[in-house]
């Protein structure tokens, strides 16, 4: 007798399903989650760069050498917020993944969450370190105003503090020193004012740097805040799918409950059916004896 084919020899295990808190059937979108990380990571040490380059500049005398160490930090922060806008851009196609697994039916609403978490930890790690930069560019910008302010009293020695803020902080500080060292006796006035004014409009520069990355700032931040509040909905969904599991299950172990009982009735009522009946018969027999 021939027999079924795939009968002989050991059986082969089944495969286990991806669990469910796994995201590897996402290599694309986990791919671009380690691009992001790796040019985060990119990014802080670039910070660094910066850093150095900020303090170059704020101890570098002399016209000729300032203008230098201006350039070269001034290259430092291009390629920061270069690399910045390249992470934005990666967010970007980040969330496109996303938003394709997420629209898929044939994915669980688990994974889904999971997908949304790791977006999620992505922008947040993104938001951390333009924070740190945001942090390192306005610690430098305060000391380059401060360092306006020393200057300042070394051009006019009789200014009060209102004067030497406006010329350190109004737009039209140029000018305030421009006043000051004309009326000055200080000796090197006027070199000291070439120089304030290069500072003055350096500090407007990197502070218009600090505005740009506020601004992609701002729209990383509207572009979390908006899945946080589909992950939030999903989280809500899953359980509440998770709570109707539950309750499915109390009340299918409620029904086999029930169903035991019922069962256990139908045996005693046949059991008493049964008595009654023995009880009969032998009532009927002695009966019938006499």
């Amino acid at each position: 007798m021939a027999h079924a084919p795939g009968n002989y020899g050991p059986r082969r295990p089944a495969q286990r399903p991806e669990r469910a808190n796994s995201t590897a059937n996402f290599p694309e979108f986990n791919q671009k989650i380690e691009q992001i990380q790796q040019s985060v990571s990119q990014v802080y040490s670039q910070i660094h760069k910066v850093k150095q380059a900020h303090e170059d500049t704020l101890n570098t005398t002399g016209d000729i050498k300032l203008h230098q160490s201006m350039a070269k930090r001034d290259d430092q922060i291009t390629q920061t917020q270069n690399m910045i806008a390249d992470i934005k851009s990666q967010m970007r196609e980040l969330k496109a993944l996303k938003d394709q697994h997420m629209a898929s039916r044939s994915i669980a609403g688990s994974q889904k969450s999971l997908l949304q978490s790791r977006y999620l930890k992505a922008g947040k790690d993104v938001k951390d370190m333009m924070l740190k930069y945001s942090a390192v560019s306005k610690n430098y910008s305060s000391q380059y105003r401060e360092k306006l302010k020393t200057q300042y009293r070394i051009a006019n020695p009789d200014a009060d503090e209102d004067e030497v803020d406006r010329a350190a902080y109004d737009d039209d500080g140029g000018q305030v020193f421009a006043m000051a060292v004309s009326s000055s006796k200080a000796k090197g006035a006027t070199k000291v004012l070439n120089s304030v004014k290069q500072r003055h409009d350096d500090v407007k520069k990197i502070e218009k740097t600090i505005e740009e990355l506020a601004a992609m700032m701002m729209e990383l931040a509207e572009l979390v805040d908006e899945q946080q509040v589909q992950l939030d909905n999903i989280e809500d969904a899953v359980e509440a799918s998770h709570t109707h599991v539950e309750e499915g299950h109390k009340a299918v172990k409620q029904a086999i409950v029930y169903r035991k009982k019922s069962r256990k009735c139908k045996w005693i009522a046949l059991l008493l059916f049964i008595v009654i009946l023995i009880v009969i018969g032998v009532a009927l027999y002695f009966k019938f004896k006499k």
